[in-house]
């Protein structure tokens, strides 16, 4: 199993892909915030820029009306448009034009809703229309009556053409600046995020290390230990007071060396990915066997062990491992079946896969706890029933199906129970 696919591995991009996602949404929020209040802010500059241009014309407009009435479309040299966005029409108390200095003559124009509304009581309006096509910021205004010029209302417009283009553009501007910080940001954060996690994978592979180095230097004297204990035992060089020590130091011996054991396959496992040795197998007669073999452990804890496999279920995988998978499964069966009680092992063909079951009837794993188990030093709540596992079996076993590209599942047993599920690919 490659070290990309370990369960570490799996944490780490998990916990890179969760920090880049917490990291670049707050950055993608202050920018897309930042672009948000910068756009408003000079979008209210540009309309405020215009109203206040629009005021001042009016307001010129209406402190000098035109000395008299001139007609539609009269020139008057004294009042005059502030730029030529800008216009004035002097209207009479009907909302006739007296005077069009600006000759702006625009369908629509002058604005009738405008006029009623001051004609109610307004002291001012303010609105934008669309005349020939084109948006309109319009101020209309009473003006005192004035029996010389006729002039009662004053319409000021401002035409929006290029202010509009300008607001597009202030727009276009911050989506692309926007743009490009998410972008840049997006780039910073996910460079940011993995060295952030370097000193995290360090310290693992350090772990690993340390894990796979004290394994190795522990084997030697364990191995040391339970042979001189044996020896003892088999020479005849203890009292008889002393057998049962002997015998206990054998036991416990044995049982280090099988966890200094599954602690190297773990460190392996996680740092280069085990090693297989595939060959096409029948798994028929490899469970069968295995079953068989594990019978009188399973006799010693008063369980029976009923294996129905189909024979032609053939994979392409590692026997060693296999068996390994299947003694790990068996054992920890047996470590949880109450006295008198079966333990079912299957096998059958599902589609394009291998289904392998084996069932025991104590107490299950609850399902908080199915995915955990499979986690190195995990135990379900439950726990074994002789308290005899170490934590590591069920990790290497996930470690060993993963390796020959299949998918290992705990769930309830009919009748009670655990049922662990392990599926692999049919061979080709």
């Amino acid at each position: 199993m490659p070290d990309a696919s370990s369960a570490t591995e799996r944490l780490l991009r998990s916990t890179r892909r969760r920090l880049f996602a917490v990291t670049f949404g707050l950055v993608a929020t202050l920018v897309v915030g930042v672009g948000a209040a910068t756009a408003v802010a000079g979008l209210a500059a540009l309309d405020a820029d215009v109203d206040r241009a629009l005021l001042a014309t009016v307001a010129a407009a209406a402190a000098q009306p035109p000395a008299g009435s001139q007609g539609e479309g009269t020139e008057v040299d004294d009042v005059s448009p502030a730029s030529a966005d800008t216009f004035v029409l002097y209207l009479d108390a009907s909302g006739a034009v007296v005077a069009d200095p600006s000759r702006i003559r625009l369908v629509d124009l002058p604005s009738q809703a405008g006029l009623a509304a001051v004609r109610g009581g307004a002291s001012q309006d303010w609105r934008t229309v669309t005349a020939d096509g084109r948006q309109i910021r319009l101020l209309t205004t009473a003006v005192p009556p004035s029996t010389e010029s006729g002039v009662a209302f004053v319409q000021g417009g401002f035409v929006l053409t290029l202010h509009d283009a300008q607001s597009r553009s202030l727009v276009a501007t911050v989506v692309g600046a926007g743009a490009a910080g998410l972008l840049a940001a997006a780039v910073i954060t996910l460079i940011v995020t993995r060295r952030a996690l370097v000193p995290i994978r360090r310290a693992i592979d350090a772990q690993r290390r340390f894990v796979a180095d004290a394994s190795h230097e522990l084997r030697t004297p364990v191995a040391i230990i339970r042979a001189d204990a044996e020896v003892l035992q088999r020479e005849g060089h203890l009292d008889p007071g002393g057998q049962p020590l002997a015998a206990d130091i054998v036991d416990e011996a044995s049982r280090l060396g099988r966890l200094v054991g599954d602690l190297l396959t773990i460190a392996s496992t996680e740092a280069q990915g085990l090693s297989l040795d595939a060959a096409r197998l029948d798994l028929g007669p490899l469970v069968r066997e295995t079953a068989r073999r594990l019978q009188p452990l399973a006799a010693s804890h008063d369980v029976a062990i009923e294996a129905s496999v189909e024979d032609g279920l053939s994979v392409d995988g590692d026997r060693e491992r296999l068996v390994q998978l299947m003694v790990i499964l068996l054992d920890n069966a047996v470590g949880h079946a109450p006295p008198a009680s079966a333990i079912e092992v299957t096998g059958t063909r599902a589609g394009a896969s291998v289904e392998l079951g084996v069932s025991d009837h104590g107490p299950g794993v609850p399902e908080a706890d199915r995915t955990k188990i499979f986690e190195p030093f995990t135990r379900a709540a439950s726990g074994r029933r002789d308290r005899a596992g170490s934590g590591l079996g069920l990790a290497i076993a996930s470690s060993i199906v993963a390796a020959h590209r299949g998918a290992i599942r705990v769930e309830a047993a009919p009748g009670g129970g655990a049922r662990f599920v392990v599926t692999l690919p049919l061979a080709r």
